[in-house]
């Protein structure tokens, strides 16, 4: 683990290293998991969130790691980039993020339900630092978050 060197200015921030085993690069701002094919699992390989992996979730990619190199995964703490999907509705700061299954992107999720939903709890590992405006359509968008992965 890499812990950011703590002064009263810059938020702290908490980065591990990973090896990249997706098969293609992960781009920088997006989400990562921990590997678990059974004979790849060593705790360092790393690579896109997989269905029914997402309680593997790593951090945000810091810089862009290429496949089959290292590079470092923010786990903790303020960043201004992450890659999160806008669903075509306003997002409030705060609103809880999880990563999404297949994809490199962070969603929200909704925490209040009516009390006869049945519904698989995601796992939490972000939160929203500023709000996303209404949009036209659907796509991602880099904001401002704070990861709390470890």
């Amino acid at each position: 683990m890499l812990f950011k060197r703590v002064n009263r200015t810059d938020p702290e921030q908490i980065f591990v290293v990973v090896f990249n085993n997706e098969g293609a690069t992960l781009s920088a701002n997006n989400t990562c998991q921990l590997e678990m094919a059974s004979a790849s699992v060593d705790g360092v390989k790393a690579r896109q969130p997989d269905t029914g992996n997402l309680f593997a979730f790593i951090g945000i990619v810091d810089a862009a790691i290429v496949d089959q190199a290292y590079g470092l995964v923010q786990v903790y703490g303020y960043r201004s980039t992450v890659t999160v999907f806008q669903t075509g509705t306003s997002q409030a700061t705060g609103a809880a993020l999880v990563p999404v299954a297949g994809a490199g992107y962070m969603a929200t999720s909704a925490q209040t339900l009516a009390s006869n939903t049945t519904i698989t709890f995601l796992p939490i590992f972000a939160v929203l630092a500023e709000s996303i405006t209404d949009a036209t359509a659907s796509a991602t968008v880099n904001v401002k978050a704070f990861i709390r992965a470890m």
